[in-house]
């Protein structure tokens, strides 16, 4: 079985930044074409029930990842993903709920961060929940700045003691940041967490303070794509994936950006 697992960050059109700009339109054109081919949304308690050999999933599987606290997870998303009957899997950076400022963006951001209340709400309908870290930093520079693990740790220990305090959420997987990985941090995630999840927009990734192919990282020797991202095998989960290295491909990018490609890449799972 290969699992297609897309990601986002929520729904702001006309935004700038090209992975905040998608348009609930479009996002609701891709989610129906995911329906319309019989993909049902599994969760990482499901994924890990399968890869265990202890629980079954749908014939058609399909995974909805979304990173950071954006307000439009808890309405715009929730509401076209609740409209077809899924449910999506959340991975927060809890700097943005605490209004700590996050590397990410500038302290000035005009950016809509939903509340923890908010992202109560989501947890009791259904969604899954997971870290992302409190500021999130570039694990590729923090695993060579900090070779002792330390301030990765900090990271994790801290987002997850904010989940747990204000919610309830035990949480038990990860979503690395940005497209940066250290050996420094999977190695701190694997003590934590049931799962680590990467993030591809492209062929390239940082990874120990160094530019590699995506495909050498989940240790694939096939060429990359000629659509510019990594070789397709790598963008689906398998029971065979790493569970640190699992893949998302962003929906902004340019390999699922339009309804002919995402359906492609649906029919590459099947």
């Amino acid at each position: 079985m290969r699992i297609p697992v897309t990601m986002s960050h929520g729904i702001d059109p006309g935004n700038p930044d090209p992975w905040l700009s998608l348009s609930r339109e479009h996002f609701e054109d891709l989610v129906r074409t995911a329906s319309g081919m019989g993909f049902r949304s599994v969760n990482y308690n499901e994924l890990a029930l399968w890869r265990s050999g202890k629980g079954r999933l749908p014939a058609r599987p399909i995974m909805f990842d979304f990173d950071h606290p954006m307000k439009s997870m808890r309405y715009a998303v929730n509401d076209v993903l609740s409209a077809y009957g899924y449910k999506g899997n959340l991975f927060v950076n809890t700097g943005m709920l605490d209004k700590i400022h996050s590397s990410l963006y500038p302290p000035d951001s005009k950016l809509e961060i939903m509340t923890w209340d908010e992202l109560g709400e989501l947890k009791d309908m259904g969604w899954h929940i997971g870290s992302h870290t409190v500021t999130h930093p570039s694990l590729s520079k923090l695993g060579v700045e900090d070779p002792s693990g330390e301030r990765i740790r900090e990271e994790l220990e801290q987002c997850d003691e904010r989940l747990k305090s204000r919610l309830g959420i035990v949480s038990k997987d990860f979503a690395f940041t940005g497209t940066s990985w250290s050996k420094v941090a999977e190695d701190e995630v694997a003590r934590r967490y049931r799962f680590g999840r990467l993030w591809i927009i492209g062929r390239d990734y940082d990874a120990d303070g160094k530019k590699i192919r995506f495909a050498d990282l989940v240790g694939s020797s096939e060429p990359d794509d000629a659509d510019g991202g990594p070789p397709m095998d790598t963008r689906y989960i398998t029971e065979k994936t790493h569970p640190y290295r699992l893949p998302s491909v962003e929906i902004q990018s340019t390999l699922i950006a339009t309804v002919d490609t995402f359906r492609r890449y649906l029919e590459g799972a099947l």
